[in-house]
């Protein structure tokens, strides 16, 4: 695990995880903590700006599209209610984990304070095929969980948030990426629950709810507000990932010295 941990990171002493303590030079080391997790995305949206909303573009713009055309065949042979249930999985749950895989390896070094990956280097190391699959396999996950009620569905969402970004940080598979994420996310359920999943049903809402207020001739607008919400949550979420996962795998220290993820990592996270 010690390979994985940012320089300067040495391995807590301390078996009780999530408490403040001092370290040599007077550093105080944290528990992760919400405002310095966003403050780190914001720091890294703000540094690599093209990187972050360019490839969002392409990608959601791609989602609002699918998702606009199966919600103008759904409202004309099944009704609003199936509209809105293929509008929530077309909208946001294929193409995030993607979006999140690739964001990873454009603005991971950010998080790191490394310089940032070339972008030719980015495109032709990167894991396409796995990161597409991926995002197919949770959303056929997703789709399946939905079925049954909508607590598991949350949960599953959750165990599975970083999947993309660990296909990236560990070289693994999918099915490796699913297990490794649900070993990540598990002692820290609530947190990635707060900032991936809860946000993710939010924009699901407001879909269905601009689904259901606009008229069925006026399916531009719908393809509007697929795109513009799946835009700013697609990089918000998307950025969040790759910050959680940053800390919670690799030890990254973002803009302070006081969010070390190793104070509250499993010892054999990685073995």
């Amino acid at each position: 695990m010690s390979d994985q941990v940012a320089d300067g990171a040495s391995a807590p002493s301390d078996p009780v995880r999530g408490a403040g303590r001092a370290e040599a030079g007077g550093t105080v080391r944290h528990r992760l903590h919400p405002l310095e997790l966003a403050k780190m995305a914001w720091r890294t949206a703000r540094t690599e700006p093209a990187r972050v909303i360019v490839p969002a573009l392409v990608i959601f713009g791609l989602d609002a599209l699918q998702g606009t055309f199966f919600t103008e065949i759904a409202s004309e042979r099944f009704g609003w209610e199936a509209a809105a249930g293929i509008a929530i999985f077309g909208v946001s749950s294929l193409g995030l984990t993607f979006y999140a895989g690739m964001l990873e390896r454009l603005v991971g070094s950010i998080e790191r304070n490394e310089a940032p990956q070339a972008i030719h280097e980015v495109l032709r190391s990167l894991p396409w095929g796995r990161l597409i699959l991926a995002d197919l396999a949770l959303f056929l996950i997703d789709a399946v969980a939905s079925l049954l009620v909508v607590v598991p569905g949350l949960v599953i969402g959750t165990l599975f948030a970083l999947v993309g970004p660990l296909i990236n940080l560990l070289d693994v598979s999918v099915p490796e990426a699913l297990r490794r994420s649900i070993k990540v996310v598990w002692p820290h359920f609530f947190l990635v629950f707060c900032f991936i999943t809860l946000p993710l049903a939010i924009e699901h809402e407001v879909l269905v709810l601009v689904a259901d207020l606009i008229p069925h001739e006026k399916i531009w607008l719908v393809f509007l507000s697929n795109f513009i919400l799946g835009d700013l949550f697609g990089m918000a979420l998307g950025l969040m990932e790759v910050t959680l996962a940053e800390r919670l795998v690799r030890g990254a220290q973002g803009p302070g010295q006081d969010v070390r993820s190793e104070d509250i990592e499993l010892p054999d996270l990685l073995g």
